[in-house]
This record gives C-alpha cells, structure tokens and sequence, in this order.
C-alpha cells in the first residue's frame, strides 16, 4: 500500500511534536543521561512550557528553564525546540447556536478546521467540546462527508493537533474578547432582561448567573473533524499522550473520543496505545448499504469490523456507535433492529445523529417522529441512545460538513487572525 503523505517532521522544532516518551530520548541522546533522570527533565520542560498555556507563551530561554528547575546538562537540547505556536487562525465562523468554526493555517500553507462547540444548557453548560481534525482532508470518500470530496493532502504532525486545543484553549479563557459563545449568551441574557413579565429580583438574578454561563473551559476533546485519525495513529497517539500528561494540559484520557470509519486492522494498536475513548461511525446496519455511503465497508465489513473490536477492546471499556440517519435508507425500525442486532453483548451506546446537508443531495435528514421513533426502538431493544442534536450548521461545522466553505478565500488572504 502506497505510504500516506505526511509533513517531515524529523528535523521538526516543535517542542509539542514530542511527548514524554520521545523528548526523554531527544534530551538523553544529547547529553548521554540516564533515560529516568531524562523523563524527569521533559516532564519539567513541559510542566514550563505548557501548565499555564492557556495565559500565553512561558518564557523559554536558559534563565526560565533554570528557574523551572531544569538542569544544566538538558537545557542546551530543549532550547533548540521551539514551544511556540505555529498555526495561524485564517477564518473564524461563529454559529448562531454558540459553536465557532475554525480554519487554521498550518506553516506550509495546508488548511485545515477545528470547531468549538459550548454546551448549550442545563448541568453541562460549564463544558466546551472541541472537535479536532487529524489530516488535512481525507482518503476514506465516505458520500455524505464534504470533507472525502476533498481527497487527502496530508497528514497532520503531533504538534498540530496539540496546537488546535492550544488556540482553542486560548480563545476560550474567560474575560478573552469574543470568547466563542459569547455571543450567543449574551443575546439570550439580553432578551431575558427586556421580558416585561420578570420582577425586578428576577432580573437581578438572570444577571447574577449570567457570568457562570460564560465560564467555559476547553473540557472534552473529539476526533471527529477532518481526516481518519486511524490513518494518522503514531501522530495522533503521541499528541493525545502529551494533552494527557499531568505535567501539561492534564486531560483525562477518558475525555478523549477518537472516532474510526472503522480501520479494523488499526483497533488494536489504538487500544495497546492510547487509553482514549472509542468511537465508531456505522451508519448503516447491513454490508449493502454501508458500502453505498463507506467504501471502507468494501476492505473492513461489518463481520471484521465487529470481530476486530470485540478481539481488541479492553475489559473495562465500552464503545460510541455513531449512526447517522438518512431519510429512506437506513431509518426503518427494521433498521433499528438490525443495529441492535448487530451491537450485540459489545458494551456499547449509540449517538443518532440526523444528518446534516452534504454532498450528496438525496442523502436527507429524515422527519423528527421518524427520528424519534427510530431512537425508541432502539431504547426498546435495550441500547443505550442518545439523539445528538447538530451544532455550528449554519457555518458548515456540523458533523460530516467539514471542507473549508471559505478555503479558496482563505488561502489568498494575505492577513489572518492571531492565534495568541
């Protein structure tokens, strides 16, 4: 099989295309230490760089690095890394339901998006989603997804994908200005305000909690912007490892989705080297229609697909089916049972996810009863489901919606957004 186009990143920089691991090799390859006291010195080096990154750039030059506790025999090797961001911010497209889009420049002029997307309401409303991509745009071609029709360009390196949460990260700190959903928020409190049937008091205390409604970290990564993160494993395991260490942006693994078109032959390795979650876009429940709308279905059927995993997954762990529901092809309540089916004793939840405009025009959303009936069904089967609502259409940052509606644009502009 002919080898993915990549960026070279063997003489890269970038402190963020390592993690603990590899730059515990890059420092005792320099100075000939012992690969503990090594480890020790890039835990350190990222807790510098990286702990409070969501306030700016840590200083990074021998005095900071003394003073973050980092001997003398490291520094020389950090130093000639850069911790740096190098991504650039070519548009930002703000939806009206409080998810933000973003098409970032990578160094090499590729383009690639990312979307944040602030819970709406209710006891998540603290909690911001960001999807991030994993290549620049995507080889698998599955028909409803504008970002196959782009076909792939490369793939993205470790500090990429780390430096996506890092803008995010950044944009999201409360008090930065047009904090994505802000916007929105402010616009509802607004309206609440203006309605002539509240009580003074009660006005009083829609201003009281509006604040808390603005404090929204960056709390949940998804991998389920551009490209297949299977196809890219050994950069995306090596930057989940660094968004995971304690010493830098202390994610738990357990808030990471990484979601498959289902590379069957890559779920082990997936598992053997990341403790992220799973996430697996089925989409149809029979090997027919599946390889109408996932020409991967043609090399991984549903029969591999579901052997790999079940061969693969860690006791413990359970598994995210993603089913987008197409008007008149895969809706049926048949549909619904043969899904339940097919899942089995796998320890599994669904997300339904209606489908969002795409390439292919008679690919549909189907009605809300057909919707919800299709959800019951499943609950009546005894699946766990869950109907997920689209977030940032109107800005083209819905699932399978991801292609650069500005990309031309964007790439003559000769200014862009600062991304720090």
């Amino acid at each position: 099989m002919q080898p993915l186009p990549s960026l070279d990143t063997r003489a890269s920089r970038l402190l963020a295309d390592h993690d603990v691991t590899s730059l515990a090799e890059h420092i005792a390859a320099s100075s000939n230490c012992a690969p503990a006291r090594a480890r020790r010195a890039a835990a350190k080096a990222f807790h510098h760089a990286f702990a409070g990154d969501h306030k700016g750039d840590a200083p990074w030059d021998d005095d900071a690095l003394r003073d973050g506790g980092i001997g003398r025999w490291a520094r020389p090797a950090l130093l000639v890394l850069s911790p740096r961001i190098e991504l650039e911010i070519a548009e930002r497209a703000p939806s009206e339901d409080g998810a933000e889009r973003l098409l970032l420049r990578a160094r090499d002029g590729a383009l690639f998006e990312s979307v944040i997307i602030p819970a709406q309401a209710g006891r998540d409303r603290a909690r911001t989603t960001l999807c991030l991509s994993s290549q620049v745009g995507c080889a698998r071609g599955c028909t409803f997804c504008e970002t196959g029709t782009l076909g792939l360009q490369r793939q993205l390196a470790a500090a990429e994908i780390v430096d996506q949460y890092r803008i995010a990260r950044r944009m999201c700190e409360p008090g930065t200005p047009d904090r994505p959903g802000d916007k929105r928020l402010t616009k509802r409190r607004d309206a609440a305000l203006e309605r002539k049937d509240e009580s003074p008091s009660e006005r009083s205390g829609e201003q009281q909690r509006a604040p808390e409604h603005f404090e929204r970290p960056v709390s949940n990564i998804v991998f389920m912007g551009m490209g297949e993160p299977l196809d890219n494993l050994g950069e995306l395991t090596r930057a989940i490892s660094l968004l995971a260490t304690q010493q830098a942006f202390a994610i738990p693994p357990s808030h990471i989705t990484v979601s498959t078109a289902g590379v069957a032959d890559k779920l082990a390795a997936f598992f053997r080297d990341t403790r992220a979650e799973l996430a697996i876009s089925l989409n149809a429940p029979d090997d027919e229609r599946r390889n109408e709308v996932m020409p991967i279905n043609r090399r991984f059927d549903l029969k591999t697909l579901r052997r790999a995993l079940v061969d693969s997954l860690p006791p413990g762990r359970r598994v995210l089916f993603q089913y987008a529901l197409f008007a008149g092809f895969n809706d049926a309540l048949e549909d619904a049972d043969r899904l339940a089916a097919y899942l089995g004793d796998i320890p599994a939840r669904v997300n339904v996810i209606p489908a969002n405009p795409g390439p292919q025009s008679d690919l549909s959303s189907p009605v809300d009863d057909r919707i919800d009936a299709f959800v019951r069904r499943l609950h009546a089967r005894g699946v766990t489901a869950l109907l997920r609502q689209p977030r940032g259409r109107d800005v083209g940052g819905a699932c399978g919606q991801l292609a650069g509606a500005r990309r031309k644009g964007a790439e003559r502009e000769s200014r862009s957004c600062p991304s720090r």
